[in-house]
């Protein structure tokens, strides 16, 4: 069991919001390619909010989202949620419109359950889709609609609504879209062991469990893995593990002792030598940099 302790000594939905002199009474924010300018962060960064966005150019800057490495470039719909640890694999420059916002937007509505019913604000969901020209149009318009609105209260709501709805739509139209029913059996596997992963990598780090859970054994889940993500199994979870720790270890002011024992290990030299292993740096050599 996981000690409750305080993870939000950083939160980057506020500091980018103060950043960019923001209202901090509105739960809502905006961003663009000149958000993130002075922002420096380069370390892995656990979500307080959620956040969709659409990339208008790029190459594929890679976008890591526990442990899963997506590409983001042209016409790239990204969604995060609370809870996940990311991290920008170099500065992310494209021209892209995104907004992050709190449940507090919807208190009070019903949007707020057809909120927590996304898969893809979720772990283990689909959180870098790519659409059509046509399809970015749509979200596009919306997003010039937001920036006009962008100090109506009464407003923003229903236009943040009108994205998630349109997102979801985007979402639902690929989902099995010229899919086998192999491809569509191993996709269930990666995000259903993603999925999995996220609730128990303080309990479980070896891949016999996650197999187990899944019915199938531990082989075939990294041969499944590996074609899905690009990695074995063993790999994702220790990946992610070591994601938690660095934004951890930069994000709070939790001792290494307390971080230990968050992300379950037996003791802090056991910790120690499993970071310095991934990372190629001790955990306090990672903190100090």
């Amino acid at each position: 069991m996981q000690k409750k302790f305080n993870l939000k000594s950083f939160n980057l939905y506020e500091f980018l919001k103060h950043q960019n002199t923001h209202g901090f009474n509105v739960p809502f924010f905006l961003a663009d390619r000149h958000t993130y300018k002075n922002a420096h962060v380069n370390f892995p960064f656990r979500t307080f909010a959620y956040g969709l966005g659409i990339t208008y150019t790029g190459e594929g800057d890679v976008f890591k989202i526990g442990s899963t490495d997506y590409s983001l470039k042209a016409r790239s719909l990204t969604t995060v949620g609370p809870g996940m640890v990311c991290q920008w694999a170099g500065n992310y420059t494209a021209e892209h419109d995104t907004v992050y916002f709190t449940e507090e937007l919807f208190e009070g509505i019903q949007a707020k359950s057809f909120l927590h019913s996304l898969s893809f604000f979720f772990h283990g969901g689909n959180h870098v889709i790519q659409l059509t020209d046509e399809q970015v149009k749509k979200i596009e318009s919306l997003f010039g609609l937001l920036k006009v609105l962008k100090d109506d209260k009464e407003a923003i709501p229903g236009v943040v609504h009108s994205l998630l709805v349109l997102a979801n739509s985007f979402h639902s139209a690929q989902n099995g879209k010229g899919k086998s029913p192999q491809g569509s059996r191993s996709e269930a596997i990666a995000r259903e062991f993603r999925k999995l992963v996220a609730h128990h990598f303080a309990q479980h780090k070896g891949v016999a469990f996650y197999a187990r859970s899944l019915n199938i054994t531990p082989k075939y889940l990294s041969e499944v893995l590996q074609v899905e993500l690009g990695k074995s199994a063993k790999t994702f979870i220790d990946e992610f593990v070591t994601l938690e720790a660095k934004s951890l270890l930069k994000q709070t002011t939790m001792s290494i002792q307390e971080i230990c024992h968050w992300l379950g290990f037996e003791d802090a030299s056991h910790f120690t030598k499993s970071f310095k292993k991934l990372a190629k740096i001790t955990p306090t050599e990672y903190r100090k940099g």
